[in-house]
């Protein structure tokens, strides 16, 4: 068993860890988020209209392009197919 001292740094150091995993997922999120929004714009679309079109709120469609949202698979795939575009060309990190 680790001395108390050093319980206290090993859990600093995970705290940090879990903190910098954080800051990256932040980044990809506002990237895809960015992407959704590049596209959506380009094809003309409103976000009313596109959270119509996949069943969605504006409300989280808004969280999901600002970054500020986790977004499971299943509605990034509905979000794709709304925009026709591949799943792959939303997310580029």
């Amino acid at each position: 068993m680790l001395p108390r001292y050093m319980l206290s740094t090993v859990s600093h150091i995970t705290l940090y860890r879990t903190y910098a995993q954080n800051m990256d997922n932040v980044r990809e999120k506002r990237s895809l988020g960015s992407r959704i929004r590049a596209v959506r714009t380009e094809q003309g679309i409103s976000q009313r209209q596109l959270a119509l079109m996949t069943g969605i709120s504006r409300s989280y469609l808004w969280k999901i392009e600002t970054g500020t949202a986790d977004i499971g698979i299943d509605i990034l795939i509905c979000i794709a197919r709304a925009l026709d575009t591949p799943v792959r060309e939303l997310v580029e990190f």
